[in-house]
């Protein structure tokens, strides 16, 4: 775990990012110890991840019971923080960034601490009856598309990639999601992953 002085500025940074002001990159080491350290983010923002769990769960309830749930969920929380640079790796080697593989992951990581904190106050207006659904949903959508230019942006300055390769990169991270959101529903559905 780092320090609350680190998690300061690499947020901080973070903020700047979604400011889309490129100096917000100077906050983040290209490093590999930088990379690890940068998944402190993770433990940062279990709490709003827990929360955004259960209100999905109040809208779809599933029959499963709270062990599994917290079992199936869990999993898919560490395999999400996992996956995504596991597959981030050989995208940047393919496509010769691989010098800037760490710089571009300790800002995407630290960027999920904002997208995640965005979400949360979204879904909370949304959920709390205060707007129309159709403005909630609107809301939501809004949030979502708020937050893949953000993660395209990230793509574009932390990896000097073309427009084209960012918009691929946010593809994948979605593609990414969505596997694991369908698998973890599955799972709380009583299915098999291979059924």
């Amino acid at each position: 775990m780092i320090g609350a002085r680190e998690a300061g500025y690499a947020i901080y940074g973070a903020w700047q990012l979604a400011k889309f002001d490129v100096n917000g990159l100077q906050y983040f080491e290209n490093t590999p110890a930088a990379f690890w350290r940068s998944f402190s983010a993770a433990v940062i923002v279990l709490p709003a991840y827990a929360i955004l769990v259960l209100l999905r769960l109040v809208d779809q309830p599933v029959a499963a019971g709270p062990f599994t749930i917290f079992l199936v969920q869990s999993i898919a929380y560490v395999t999400g923080w996992v996956a995504f640079p596991l597959v981030m790796y050989y995208v940047t080697r393919a496509t010769n960034r691989e010098q800037w593989f760490c710089r571009y992951m300790v800002a995407y990581n630290w960027a999920v601490v904002l997208q995640i904190t965005l979400f949360l106050a979204v879904k909370s207006i949304a959920e709390s009856g205060l707007v129309p659904p159709g403005m909630g949903a609107l809301m939501t959508m809004a949030a979502a598309v708020a937050i893949m230019v953000y993660q395209w942006f990230i793509a574009r300055v932390g990896l000097e990639s073309t427009v084209p390769g960012a918009i691929g990169i946010v593809f994948i991270d979605l593609m990414v999601s969505l596997v694991l959101s369908l698998y973890s529903d599955r799972l709380l559905a009583g299915q098999g992953m291979l059924s």
